[in-house]
């Protein structure tokens, strides 16, 4: 009994290892949006609120049909998401996924005119995170979807992207 009990002692604690993540990340990531992230760690060690700002509209749908028109170029956009992470086993990877809101600015072509435009949605994200063992770096790949609700309701824009946060 002790020894199952001593052998279990050990699991939970290569487990609570990994799953100690620093309280704040700072990051870039190039996609769609490309920019910068910030990410709080909640103290919960299962969610985390995460605020990006970034070029957006560069990668897919630089000059995709919007509205009556079309886009003319890249705008930026600024997005605050909450999410929820898990690790994945005893591992230094970990999962992610969360929803929040997102706001664009971006103009578009209308009769030959060009026209500002901001825009309001929501995204859903989900990514793979790796913790460089013995390293305040990660790395990650994410995927979402941006749903605009104004002016352009139910306007769709596919994002994800690949970058890197520092952890402190």
């Amino acid at each position: 009994m002790k020894k199952i009990a001593f052998i279990c002692s050990l699991v939970l604690l290569s487990f609570s290892g990994f799953s100690q993540y620093k309280t704040w990340a700072v990051g870039a990531k190039l996609g769609d949006p490309s920019g910068l992230t910030i990410r709080h760690y909640l103290n919960n060690d299962k969610n985390a609120l995460e605020l990006n700002v970034g070029v957006y509209g560069a990668l897919w749908g630089l000059r995709s049909p919007y509205r009556d028109g079309n886009f003319d170029g890249a705008g930026i956009s600024f997005s605050g998401i909450y999410l929820w992470h898990q690790q994945l086993g005893n591992s230094p990877l970990r999962c992610y996924y969360g929803f929040g809101g997102q706001i664009t600015s971006r103009s578009y072509i209308l009769d030959s005119k060009q026209t500002p435009n901001t825009g309001i949605g929501g995204i859903g994200q989900a990514g793979l995170e790796y913790g460089v063992p013995d390293s305040p770096l990660s790395v990650f790949g994410e995927l979402g979807l941006y749903i605009e609700l104004v002016p352009a309701f139910f306007y769709t824009h596919p994002q994800g992207g690949l970058g890197v946060r520092y952890n402190f």
